[in-house]
């Protein structure tokens, strides 16, 4: 009966560390950004300029276009994937965004990677916005702004 006792305080006292510890984790826990992709049956140049037209039907610009991978390849490495990111925008909703809260100026611009990925082909692939937000505006600001991005490739794929 006594070492039933000290068997149940021992189990209660690994239970109440294991909560604990569970606990001191979870509110550490910082999710990863919701990365969205998709492979293109396409080759990376068409991929590219489809990329292009589906970025202008939703109404935004294009801003900026980094060549990671041929900067890679011009340095000597002629065998590194092509890699390009471009950077869009639509001023109407950064406005929006600003106003809704102005940290949310570190969103913008969008951005969708397109990589040439071994197996995979070519991927297509974008960093969602959080809408798990308190703030019922930017949730569903965030919402409208992740179906554009998704939209974007879908057009750019299809």
């Amino acid at each position: 009966m006594k070492h039933d006792r000290l068997i149940t305080r021992s189990m209660k006292a690994i239970l109440l560390v294991l909560t604990l510890y569970f606990l001191i984790s979870c509110s550490q826990f910082q999710p990863a950004a919701q990365i969205y992709e998709r492979t293109s049956p396409y080759s990376f140049e068409d991929t590219l300029l489809n990329l292009d037209i589906a970025i202008s039907e939703q109404n935004y610009r294009i801003i900026h276009r980094s060549h990671i991978g041929q900067a890679v390849r011009d340095r000597g490495d002629d065998d590194f994937p092509l890699a390009t990111i471009t950077n869009f925008c639509n001023i109407t909703y950064a406005k929006e965004m600003m106003q809704i809260n102005p940290q949310l100026i570190n969103e913008m611009p969008c951005f969708i990677s397109v990589r040439q990925s071994g197996s995979d082909g070519v991927v297509v692939s974008t960093k969602l916005m959080d809408e798990d937000v308190a703030d019922t505006k930017q949730s569903e600001f965030a919402k409208k702004i992740n179906l554009n991005l998704k939209t974007i490739i879908g057009a750019t794929i299809e």
